[in-house]
């Protein structure tokens, strides 16, 4: 995903389909929902057409079908986007479910996979921090201590460098320039350019990795969640920093970032 704010950003969100809807209507529908979704704007019946790789004709004809049931709004001009019954069902789902009950069941299997914590970042921008507010334990137990709905600094660990990484340069300076507090491990603070310069690698790989700088004898693995509105918060996996999981650290990264991206897709991150 390359999310507006953040140009060069090394991550691209994986779509819902690379090979588009299969060939029933309601599959054409229902991506075509989707599609109308995730779109900046209105869309044309052409741009429907090569989108779902279906004639002119029945791009028409589906496009038509959803407006005569309310799930799409139709111009005299041949412009077409979402419809007001598609907005009330939305609405709906939104305020029947939180981020943390729509992420739970990917965290949680998540931590079954590698049998490690996995928790859920949420960044507070109001406070310039972040707290964790899910966490799922595998049956190993950690050697250190992790609260739930307790402020953090964005400045230490993996879990505060992916949301850091992810916030437009301007906050990242300011949030950067108020920091104080030395890591856990003692590690002083780098200069201003070293640390943006290290920011902007994570940006690019699209993860962060750490070892004990938020919490002692922690390591940690973390990717960044976005919402509509911007950078939502983080996936993070920790274990202490003496015990492996039975997995690389690479076949981590990539489970993390996919979780993360997957997370974020159902947030209405744009694609």
């Amino acid at each position: 995903m390359r999310h507006p704010h953040l140009e060069g950003a090394g991550r691209n969100m994986t779509k819902h389909s690379d090979e588009g809807p299969g060939t029933s209507s309601i599959s054409r529908a229902l991506y075509l929902l989707a599609l109308l979704a995730d779109a900046p704007g209105p869309v044309t019946v052409k741009q429907v057409s090569t989108d779902l790789k279906v004639p002119p004709s029945t791009a028409h004809r589906l496009l038509n079908a959803l407006a005569a049931e309310g799930f799409v709004a139709a111009s005299g001009s041949g412009i077409y986007r979402i419809g007001p019954r598609f907005y009330r069902i939305s609405a709906r789902v939104i305020q029947a479910m939180s981020q943390v009950t729509i992420a739970q069941p990917i965290v949680d299997a998540l931590a079954a996979k590698y049998n490690e914590t996995v928790l859920l970042g949420r960044y507070v921008a109001a406070d310039r921090t972040m707290n964790f507010v899910y966490r799922a334990d595998g049956s190993q137990m950690l050697t250190y201590q992790i609260d739930l709905h307790r402020p953090l600094s964005l400045y230490w660990g993996a879990s505060g460098k992916a949301i850091l990484a992810f916030l437009p340069d301007d906050e990242i300076e300011q949030i950067l320039l108020r920091e104080r507090a030395l890591s856990v491990s003692g590690e002083k603070q780098p200069s201003l350019r070293a640390r943006m310069a290290e920011l902007r690698e994570v940006r690019e790989q699209g993860y962060a990795i750490s070892e004990g700088q938020k919490l002692p004898g922690a390591r940690g693995v973390a990717a960044p969640i976005f919402d509509a509105k911007g950078v939502f918060g983080c996936l993070c996996m920790t274990f202490p920093q003496e015990r492996m999981p039975n997995a690389s650290i690479d076949a981590i990264v990539k489970d993390i970032m996919e979780k993360s991206d997957e997370i974020s897709r159902f947030l209405g991150a744009a694609r």
